[in-house]
């Protein structure tokens, strides 16, 4: 009987549904209102990398009126079925210190996506340092804006 129950518990154990953790929460933010990630009241938070670019793009557009942004990168499209992407979006989450990696995986018009939002940890919480599709190959930290 015991070895039954120790089977049971260690099978309800492995089956519960995994946590996100803190890192995991800083990237949901974006996947509520995809494309908040470009407006200037989130900038507290980005850093390094992606911030450098989001201030680059601001300055291209102050300057010359040059948009360099001409995609959603939460979403890596421009249109979106927020109902689709919502009902099929699931996190995987790796942290290691002060950095963290979490991909976000779903469906967009049928199309499955995957985006991996990279993470800094500092005092005021976690930060997004970049952000990628494993879609589409590519990264903020490699675009540039002038």
């Amino acid at each position: 009987m015991f070895r039954i129950f120790a089977c049971l518990s260690m099978v309800a154990l492995f089956a519960a549904p995994a946590l996100a953790g803190e890192a995991t929460d800083a990237v949901s933010f974006f996947y509520q209102d995809p494309g908040a990630e470009y407006l200037p009241e989130n900038r507290a938070r980005f850093t390094g990398p992606m911030l450098d670019f989001l201030n680059d793009a601001d300055a291209a557009w102050e300057r010359d009126e040059i948009n360099c942004i001409s995609f959603v990168f939460s979403i890596d499209a421009q249109d979106l079925d927020l109902d689709e992407i919502t009902r099929t979006l699931k996190y995987d989450e790796a942290v290691e210190g002060e950095r963290a990696v979490v991909t976000a995986h779903f469906a967009n018009f049928g199309q499955a996506t995957e985006i991996e939002w990279t993470l800094q940890h500092s005092g005021a919480g976690w930060q997004v340092s970049d952000i990628a599709s494993l879609t589409n190959d590519w990264r903020v930290s490699s675009m540039s804006c002038d």
